[in-house]
């Protein structure tokens, strides 16, 4: 069986012991249930900023800042982590509380599409407000009520500690609107909430179950054990996590109840927890595979150019190809199509960063192409990094005419059916451009070619330079706008690209050609500016016969003065 892609978070609010608490529990899941720490998030409101970025990124944690829900109530922010596309990215997402120490692995007891925790140690609130607050909802039970976890009491099936939410990274963004709505609600309910409004969070989520006619799974107490309690209440067991609330000593220490089993426990989080983090960390590799045609030579530029505000922030972007016109790593293609890795190891040897930033969309335009040895070696490579493949993908309609005018545009090569008078229709049932169309499969064949623990996939329509920077771990100090670096030719020029392709010309003829749309049309494409520099620099011009000009240029004004410019060039 598969086992679910399990990812765990927190949110560290302003109050000091938050931080203290949440430091504590990333080290426990890293160093005592060996989760990774890449599949760790600590979300943290603003006013925390680069100190708090600083700190959990020494453990190789990722943080993100997230948007407060409630300054009155600080345990309803753990709502902004519904948002979070690292979370929803998961199979589960494992929503914790700060004050959480795990002894021991928790994930073998999770299973994938599981909504489940623990029940709530006491009843809060009573069955009798219950009973009020289902009937000003408008709700009703679904299933018996269930006895609580350390008193002598009863509560709806739905009431949960929210200390612990295991939830499905897929459904998270089902449960943000209902979960905000009652929580809200509940505010109103004054009146018969009383001081039980402290429990919100919790009894929204309740709520938002019913709603949703979702019935959670019930962890066991071993997975949300309250050391806050009564000895005599929570009785004795061998914990998973541990619940403590604020109940530790001075210097940060679990105290022990006189329970036997759960005091070794204590003792063994606290003397692991004693000594120096021993951190097996991963550095993090950011692979920007592409597609072609979705701002790949702008967003290069700018990291090129920007490689300096990146380093100032722990993130390198590698020093890029000499041999190419956008300043990106075309020589992962070069290696992977030999089966040497050599050059793509020195790039990811360039620097120690915590992150390090790789970028060329030939790694999805021959993903195909590549041979299994190379595939083999990039993933043995790769390996001692945390791996996550970047992928833009366009609405299927605008991103094949693109892709269509750059293939024709570029050097003829005939296994890539470059270079060829193809129409738009035809072109699009080409075999290799049907996979490239095919996002979902191109994504999970990404993963598999590369080794990438995670792909993530974006719309070109969205802000997806945000969530670029974000998986960077770029905070931007300026604006940060994109320039056109290669910008589509108009159709009725491209028409005449098309007829050049269906010609019977040798190659220098096709470039002289190809050169004078350029010459004549001054466009922004960089493929067309690179074939007049060709016929230029080679003198390519006399390959051109001004009296085919009919068979290129249509009868349109548009194409004015061009046959007087063919027949200077010709000369020459």
């Amino acid at each position: 069986m598969v086992k679910p892609a399990v990812r765990f978070s927190c949110v560290v609010d302003n109050e000091p012991i938050f931080f203290a608490q949440a430091m504590r529990w990333a080290r426990s899941l890293i160093e005592i249930a060996n989760v990774p720490p890449e599949d760790l998030v600590v979300h943290y409101v603003q006013g925390l900023g680069q100190d708090c970025v600083a700190s959990f990124s020494s453990l190789g944690v990722r943080t993100t800042q997230a948007q407060a829900v409630s300054r009155q109530r600080p345990h309803l922010n753990k709502l902004a982590q519904l948002r979070s596309a690292f979370l929803r990215d998961a199979d589960l997402a494992v929503l914790c509380d700060c004050d959480m120490l795990f002894v021991a692995d928790p994930r073998p007891y999770f299973a994938k599409d599981m909504v489940a925790a623990a029940v709530v140690d006491a009843p809060n609130p009573p069955i009798e407000i219950w009973d009020i607050l289902l009937g000003r909802a408008g709700l009703t039970r679904r299933r018996p009520d269930i006895a609580v976890g350390s008193a002598a009491a009863m509560t709806i099936f739905e009431n949960r500690n929210g200390g612990l939410y295991v939830l499905p990274g897929a459904r998270l963004g089902e449960l943000d609107e209902p979960w905000r709505k009652w929580a809200q609600w509940l505010e109103e309910q004054a009146d018969v909430l009383g001081d039980y409004a402290f429990h919100i969070d919790q009894i929204a989520f309740a709520l938002t179950c019913l709603e949703l006619r979702i019935e959670p799974e019930l962890l066991p107490k071993a997975l949300n054990f309250p050391t806050h309690l009564p000895a005599a209440d929570i009785g004795d067991g061998a914990p998973i996590m541990l619940h403590y609330h604020r109940q530790v000593d001075d210097s940060g220490m679990l105290q022990p109840l006189g329970q036997p089993t759960v005091d070794r426990a204590v003792a063994f989080v606290n003397e692991s927890l004693a000594k120096p983090a021993a951190i097996r960390r991963k550095r993090r590799l950011l692979l920007h595979v592409g597609l072609p045609k979705t701002g790949t030579s702008a967003l290069q530029r700018w990291c090129h150019a920007n490689s300096g505000r990146f380093l100032e922030q722990g993130i390198r972007y590698p020093t890029p190809n000499a041999d190419t016109e956008m300043p990106k790593h075309q020589f992962i293609v070069s290696d992977l199509m030999a089966g040497d890795l050599s050059r793509t190891a020195r790039a990811v040897a360039e620097g120690s960063e915590e992150c390090t930033v790789l970028s060329t969309e030939g790694l999805t335009n021959h993903l195909y192409d590549f041979r299994p040895i190379g595939l083999e070696k990039i993933r043995d490579l790769f390996e001692t990094f945390h791996l996550t493949a970047f992928l833009v993908h366009r609405k299927p309609e605008d991103w094949l005419r693109s892709y269509h005018k750059q293939c024709a545009i570029n050097p003829r090569i005939a296994e890539y059916c470059y270079g060829t008078g193809l129409d738009l229709h035809a072109f699009g049932e080409l075999p290799r451009v049907r996979k490239l169309m095919n996002v979902l499969n191109l994504a999970q064949d990404c993963a598999a070619a590369f080794g990438a623990k995670e792909v993530v996939t974006v719309d070109y329509d969205s802000d997806w330079l945000a969530r670029f920077l974000g998986l960077c771990g770029y905070t931007p100090t300026e604006k940060v706008e994109l320039e056109v670096a290669n910008e589509s030719v108009p159709d009725w020029l491209f028409e005449a690209v098309l007829r050049i392709n269906r010609q019977p010309f040798n190659d220098n003829a096709r470039i002289a050609w190809l050169g004078t749309l350029q010459r004549f049309a001054n466009s922004r494409h960089s493929g067309l500016r690179k074939h007049e520099a060709t016929a230029n620099s080679h003198d390519l011009w006399r390959e051109l016969d001004p009296n085919l000009i009919d068979r290129i240029a249509s009868p349109d004004a548009r194409w004015a003065g061009y046959q007087e410019l063919l027949s200077e060039l010709s000369r020459r």
